[in-house]
């Protein structure tokens, strides 16, 4: 189990306003493809702000949240209160949800999945899920190069200073389920355009793990000098455009 607490703590009021967003239209491709009724229960699991769980409460009948990172509870609780939706949101662990908080018919996980451990996740499923329930596991991000002609640099940079794109996370998710009851039965991409900075890009990189404002400390200024000046020729007025692509496997055991 990776428990890597305070590493979000200083960046959870920058998250939902600079990571990479799910869009209106993501959230209601996938209602469609759920083909959602209004009266389901949803469980999001590693909720930080709450971005997924509200952006699903239009189409469901109740969402609860779970992040064990108490900076992350609180935004998310500002989030629903600052959208008047009901978000009760539990500062704890995917692994330890209680039976009794169920059944859910949707858990939603976003972002989180390799902070989960499998084997208490999946048991965590089998607790807490309705007997047709399903889970989606969402994520977000820029769209490469031939689209975002920065990525390459700003990913390059990111790496200098400890992320790694090595493509772990991918397998990691691609194979997440196997040997599990659990099956794909669909999934959902959409795109979104959206103005951007080089700034933004900056505040984007301080909500990842390895360059958040914990992580880097006093060498924060030195790593937004060097991200601005190889960001810099790419956006001559100081701003343009980003297409971010927003997706959902959609898992059930049926």
């Amino acid at each position: 189990m990776r428990v890597h607490l305070g590493r979000f703590e200083t960046t959870a009021r920058t998250y939902a306003a600079r990571r990479e967003p799910y869009p209106p239209a993501f959230f209601a491709a996938a209602a469609k493809a759920l083909s959602l009724d209004g009266h389901e229960a949803l469980i999001d699991l590693g909720t930080g702000p709450g971005l997924l769980a509200l952006g699903f409460a239009p189409y469901v009948g109740r969402i609860l949240g779970v992040d064990p990172e108490p900076a992350m509870v609180v935004e998310a609780r500002h989030a629903a209160a600052a959208a008047q939706i009901t978000f009760p949101v539990i500062n704890g662990r995917a692994e330890n949800v209680a039976a009794e908080l169920g059944p859910f018919d949707l858990v939603t996980i976003g972002r989180a999945l390799h902070w989960m451990d499998r084997e208490a996740t999946l048991a965590t499923f089998n607790r807490i899920l309705a007997p047709e329930g399903r889970v989606l596991i969402c994520g977000s991000t820029s769209a490469g190069a031939d689209i975002n002609p920065w990525r390459p640099v700003y990913d390059a940079v990111l790496r200098s200073w400890g992320e790694r794109r090595d493509g772990r996370h991918r397998r990691l998710y691609e194979h997440w389920f196997d040997g599990t009851p659990f099956n794909l039965v669909a999934e959902i991409r959409t795109t979104h355009s959206q103005e951007i900075t080089p700034q933004a890009l900056f505040e984007r990189a301080l909500t990842r793990s390895t360059t958040s404002p914990a992580v880097l400390g006093s060498r924060v200024n030195v790593f937004r000098a060097q991200l601005l000046e190889a960001l810099t020729p790419f956006f001559p007025d100081l701003g343009g455009h980003e297409v971010v692509e927003a997706k959902a496997w959609i898992f059930a055991t049926a």
